[in-house]
């Protein structure tokens, strides 16, 4: 708010008071009450509204030390009631292992590959992550095959 603004609104609320008590001859009070209203709609039209609400959002760095987040959200997806693993995490699951097939050059859409794919991850888990009622053990189980077709690192 600049001062240019706070000065205009005390004299409209001067302007304005003195408007009605003289103009009008309401009471005094009255005067100064709707003369303060018509200052502060002065200051009031000097609010800028962003029209995206992430504007003004704090920056927060995603970083290492903020990926027990994620880990976290996965987490939660896991029912331990009823041990049924939610979309979110079946949909995380099925991404990296489907990364990991395309390293050894397999599709997972490919029915071709389905043999291939089968022999490399054990039969049936892909099945089970794109199939509804996924358990936490099929999910362990498919995070254990993308261990298996994980890159080595080269000894030095």
């Amino acid at each position: 708010m600049t001062r240019g603004r706070i000065v205009t609104s005390i004299v409209v609320a001067l302007v304005a008071g003195a408007a009605l008590r003289v103009a009008f001859g309401v009471e005094t009070p009255f005067a100064v009450a709707w003369g303060l209203l018509a200052g502060l709609v002065v200051i009031a039209s000097s609010v800028v509204v962003s029209a995206d609400p992430r504007d003004d959002a704090p920056d927060i760095p995603v970083g290492p030390e903020r990926r027990g987040t994620a880990i976290s959200r996965m987490a939660w997806s896991l029912n331990p009631r009823t041990g049924q693993a939610g979309e979110l995490i079946r949909r995380r699951v099925r991404a990296v292992l489907a990364h990991r097939l395309e390293r050894h050059g397999l599709d997972v859409d490919d029915p071709a590959h389905r043999a291939r794919i089968d022999a490399l991850i054990g039969p049936r888990t892909w099945d089970s992550l794109i199939a509804a009622g996924t358990t936490a053990d099929d999910i362990v189980r498919a995070l254990d095959a993308a261990d298996r077709l994980a890159p080595q690192k080269e000894k030095q």
